[in-house]
């Protein structure tokens, strides 16, 4: 197999270029799967050579930013090329005026924000690893964060992208101004594919100014029913948080505000004078302790190790989850929820015996299904994948999404696997 992952990169050397090319290594896995080689082109005519190619020999292909999510998803049944575009890493124009940037797929977000704040903007995304992110793995996936209750996800500020077809043609979809032609989003269709559909070279998004300042209320020691009853009380009243999380057990409720000093302070106080009849501890942090408390809250998921799913739920049908899932830990598994509560995306870290996790992984999913929910394996040791679909029941969606990559990868050699079972693999 050496062989012949080395005669493959020899032959990628002279598509992609003789630096852009290594074998691959168990570091470079995706999950247990370890690519034949590492393809990382320095620009977009090369990123197209080597897909023309790939597809010329059925070669399967990943693509890959930073590699932070290369373990979302379903396993792949092979990898021939790790596709990289870390190299594609620029902001190509950021038209302050119209509050919209073009980035090309490999730049890193925090990299994006600390340019585009020089002139305070920023693209307001808060994703997993937000640190090492980078734009073609946070399109890809479609991972917003906290921020996500004020500004929406990818799917939701993306105006335009410019991609590779899996046959090697370069594509270009939406523009580059908010108000733009009707039609069939195919930015938003790529939004959220796992790279199935095309390589993204780059991408135009809507941007928002950065707030001069910031607060955030946590309130504690909740049960269910308290942190739901809580929630529902500042979301329907006038205040306007860019942030609202739940995350426990035990139960806690952020919620942030990012404006003005004087709104913020205004607006925190009565947040505070709202959820004391639910909390038995409100606090209001700002400054270096408001960074450290969002840190611990992205770490209680984010950390390495452990099962990952995210799950998707009716916000009335939060406190219903929220106590359901506190009565399914036991001794075999420890878990923790957190998420946007108002927007009914939760993600829930597992730690424990396989087979016990199993069990709660499922047991959600009966609970959330019936009730057009969804509960995703994002992230899992091998021996869960094998047993459990990463996916779950898509009903009508699977055939859809089949229908979709067929139209876009007709030979199967994007992302195998990764997006849905019902495609062909390369």
């Amino acid at each position: 197999m050496r062989a012949e992952a080395s005669e493959l990169a020899g032959v990628a050397a002279r598509v992609a270029g003789e630096d852009a090319v290594e074998l691959g290594t168990p570091g470079s896995a995706v999950g247990t799967v370890v690519p034949s080689i590492l393809v990382t082109p320095g620009d977009a005519a090369r990123v197209a050579e080597t897909l023309r190619w790939a597809r010329g020999r059925r070669l399967a292909v990943v693509p890959s930013g930073a590699g932070t999510k290369l373990d979302w998803g379903a396993i792949p049944p092979r990898i021939d090329i790790l596709l990289s575009t870390r190299r594609l890493d620029a902001v190509v124009a950021h038209r302050q005026g119209d509050l919209t940037a073009t980035v090309q797929a490999g730049a890193r977000l925090v990299e994006v924000n600390r340019i585009l704040g020089r002139h305070r903007q920023w693209l307001p995304l808060d994703p997993a690893c937000p640190d090492r992110a980078t734009i073609g793995g946070i399109v890809a996936t479609n991972d917003a964060g906290p921020r996500r209750h004020q500004h929406g996800a990818p799917r939701d500020l993306i105006l335009g992208v410019r991609f590779v077809r899996s046959d090697g043609e370069m594509a270009t979809a939406g523009g580059a101004v908010v108000k733009n032609v009707a039609g069939y989003d195919l930015a938003r269709l790529l939004t959220g594919s796992f790279g199935a559909l095309g390589v993204m070279i780059e991408a135009t998004f809507k941007l928002a100014p950065v707030a001069p300042a910031s607060r955030t209320l946590v309130a504690g020691d909740l049960s269910a029913a308290e942190a739901a009853q809580a929630i529902d009380a500042l979301t329907s009243s006038q205040l306007t948080p860019s942030a609202v999380e739940v995350q426990g057990p035990p139960f806690s409720i952020l919620a942030r505000f990012e404006t003005s000093p004087e709104a913020a302070e205004r607006q925190v106080a009565v947040a505070s004078a709202l959820v004391r009849q639910w909390a038995a501890s409100v606090r209001v942090l700002t400054g270096a302790a408001e960074a450290e408390r969002w840190k611990a809250h992205h770490d209680s998921i984010w950390r390495p190790g452990g099962v990952v799913c995210r799950v998707g739920l009716r916000p009335a049908d939060l406190a219903g989850f929220l106590d359901r899932f506190h009565a399914l830990e036991g001794r075999s598994v420890q878990g923790q929820v957190a998420g946007r509560a108002r927007v009914g995306i939760l993600h829930v870290r597992m730690e424990g015996e396989t087979a016990a996790v199993r069990r709660v992984v499922e047991t959600m999913r009966q609970q959330v299904q019936p009730r057009d929910g969804h509960a995703v394996l994002l992230r899992a040791p091998a021996d869960l994948r094998t047993a459990v679909d990463s996916w779950g029941s898509l009903g009508d969606a699977a055939r859809v999404m089949a229908a979709v990559k067929r139209e876009f990868d007709p030979e199967g050699i994007l992302s195998p696997g990764r997006w849905t079972l019902e495609e062909g693999t390369a």
